[in-house]
């Protein structure tokens, strides 16, 4: 009993009180969610809800554990973890969604990261920031080249989906085969960008800033793997049940699951990653918090969104990158939007609350689609 106290001590002993609060919280509320699942099978809603506040908790704990082997492993490897792992709740219910068939409900929840991280935290990072720090400044060539990538990213959902809709309806095999030939170029792509990245540290988004603060708790780097490969564990066990318990919930509250997928699916496996955004841009990090938006949205569309194409020829249940019509201008307006913002080189109060505006009036519209 005092061999394990020991050794589960550090864990919690590095974390600060509000911190430790949250992680024992986060733990207790991932195993109730099992087993609640797995031993007295309850209700989907009340399974669905459970699931979802297990894996906001479980998102920030990897979030800490990456942010701490990015420290102990220096700041170049820390970029990679951080773009390797900055998704992993939301790649791994999505996984489960694609498994489950629930096409409709994945393509809604990469359109709704895409925008939420480009005009929700994004947004809301700006307003906070500007409102207490005034006009903040940033590096607008290296937001240039952000942009640029994001443009990308929209061309490799515009192309598949004219090339869906200048195909003849029964040939869905023929877009599925060239959405996964984009999904190969699309990932070569975010590759490259990593390697520059990895190669050009001091050129990239936050490269202009001190690091001061972003080390993580002090936990040693075997205890940070075991901690991230535990919470990665409970996430894939949550995130089935979740998935599992989308349909119930749905027919339940009265959703769509377009909704479902464009706003809760993206905020579950995300909320972690905004609240970092927003915090940083209150310290007058902006181009750290910057780097925390376009990056989780490039790293969805570059990387996350190509790898379900692949996965699903896998598995069986092949998916295409011809998103519909409304999912495709809601990214475009997004990208283009958020890049005119950055381009300049400053923000204030007042572009963050327009880019929030915007995203209410995406989620409006999401919500009266059935």
């Amino acid at each position: 009993m005092q061999t394990t106290a020991r050794r589960g001590l550090p864990v919690l002993r590095e974390l600060g009180p509000i911190q430790r609060v949250f992680f024992l919280a986060t733990i207790g509320a991932a195993l109730v969610g099992v087993f609640l699942d797995v031993v007295l099978h309850v209700d989907p809603t009340v399974l669905f809800i459970v699931s979802a506040i297990g894996i906001l908790g479980l998102a920030w704990v990897v979030g800490l554990s990456t942010e701490r082997l990015g420290a102990v492993a220096g700041p170049q490897v820390g970029g990679i973890l951080n773009a390797t792992f900055g998704n992993i709740a939301e790649l791994i219910i999505a996984f489960f969604a694609l498994r489950a068939g629930l096409l409709d409900v994945v393509k809604a929840s990469i359109t709704g990261s895409i925008i939420g991280n480009l005009l929700f935290v994004l947004g809301a990072s700006i307003l906070i920031g500007g409102l207490r720090n005034g006009t903040q400044v940033f590096d607008r060539r290296i937001a240039g080249s952000n942009a640029a990538l994001l443009v990308l990213a929209a061309v490799g959902l515009f192309i598949p989906a004219v090339f869906s809709a200048s195909t003849d309806v029964g040939s869905r095999d023929r877009v599925v085969a060239e959405s996964s030939l984009v999904a190969v170029v699309l990932m070569g792509c975010y590759v490259l960008a990593l390697v520059y990245q990895f190669r050009h540290p001091a050129e990239t988004l936050g490269g202009h800033e001190a690091s001061q603060g972003h080390g993580g708790p002090a936990w040693s780097g075997r205890i940070a793997i075991g901690v991230l490969l535990v919470a990665a564990a409970l996430l894939a066990v949550l995130s089935e049940a979740l998935v599992r318990s989308i349909e119930p919930f749905i027919e339940q509250f009265g959703l769509s699951p377009f909704f479902v997928g464009v706003i809760l699916i993206p905020t579950i496996g995300n909320l972690s990653e905004h609240l970092v955004a927003v915090q940083l841009a209150m310290r007058n990090k902006i181009e750290f918090s910057l780097a925390v938006s376009f990056g989780s949205s490039l790293q969805v569309a570059l990387f996350v969104a190509p790898v379900l194409v692949l996965i699903g020829l896998v598995i069986g249940q092949p998916m295409d990158l011809a998103f519909p019509p409304i999912e495709v201008a809601a990214v475009g307006v997004a990208v283009a939007i958020s890049a005119l913002v950055a381009l300049d080189g400053e923000s204030n109060w007042l572009e963050g609350l327009l880019l929030v505006a915007i995203y209410a009036i995406l989620a409006i519209t999401f919500f009266e689609l059935v």
